[in-house]
C-alpha cells in the first residue's frame, strides 16, 4: 500500500487533511465531493494509519485522495486557521499529495 511507503510525518500530515477536511465540507456534502459518506471518512480517520488505499473504489482510498484534493484545490482554510488544522505549509501538503499519487500510479482529482 502507497500509504505505508510514506514517512511516519508525512502520514501524519494526511490525517491531518482528512480531519481538516472532515471539519470543513459539510456532512450532507460529503458524498458528492468526497465520495464516501460522513461515517464512512470518520471510520477512515479512527483506524488510521491501519487503512487500506489499494483499491481506488475502497473508502481509504477516496479518503486519500479526495481530502487531499480538496486542502489543495477545494475549500480554502484562511491562514489565520491554517496551524489550528496543520503543522506543515501548503506546499508541503501538495508535495505529499503528488509523492502519494506517485507511488499510487494514479492522477489527482476527484473519484
Amino acid at each position: 500500500m502507497a500509504i505505508e511507503s510514506l514517512s511516519a510525518k508525512e502520514q501524519n500530515i494526511v490525517l491531518q487533511c482528512m480531519k481538516a477536511t472532515a471539519a470543513h465540507v459539510d456532512d450532507w456534502e460529503k458524498h458528492s465531493r468526497l465520495g464516501i459518506e460522513a461515517d464512512d471518512l470518520q471510520q477512515v480517520i479512527a483506524r488510521w494509519p491501519s487503512i487500506d488505499d489499494r483499491d481506488e473504489a475502497c473508502a481509504g482510498f477516496l479518503a486519500i485522495n479526495n481530502c487531499m484534493n480538496e486542502v489543495c484545490h477545494g475549500f480554502q482554510i484562511p491562514s489565520a486557521e491554517w496551524s489550528t488544522w496543520f503543522d506543515t505549509t501548503i506546499a508541503e501538503v501538495e508535495s505529499i499529495y503528488q509523492k502519494w499519487l506517485a507511488l499510487k500510479q494514479t492522477h489527482g482529482g476527484i473519484r
